[in-house]
């Protein structure tokens, strides 16, 4: 029996869309941290994702893992520009 003190265990489902593809879904349990958001989903499924489209815009939210300076740094070495989590022409909120 869980009280309310207790987290519940959790999955989480990573995937990337795109136009006309999509990457493989990433299962993730437990809590996502930033080392786990590079070693199991950039590193793995969008770095070979990105690499095999001729044109991409990589857009991810505004969660605490995808923001770090240490994800920053590997988009930079990487050279991945990520879009803007709320940027109007690409967020389906605005629109």
């Amino acid at each position: 029996m869980l009280n309310s003190c207790t987290p519940a265990p959790g999955i989480m489902i990573w995937v990337g869309i795109g136009y006309l593809s999509r990457t493989p879904l990433v299962r993730i349990a437990g809590t996502l941290n930033t080392q786990r958001y590079i070693s199991e989903v950039l590193d793995p499924v969008v770095l070979p994702y990105l690499q095999g489209l001729a044109t991409a815009i990589f857009q991810q939210d505004n969660a605490r893992p995808h923001v770090t300076r240490i994800v920053q740094r590997f988009f930079v070495n990487h050279q991945i520009d990520p879009w803007p989590a709320r940027s109007p022409d690409l967020s389906m909120v605005s629109q």
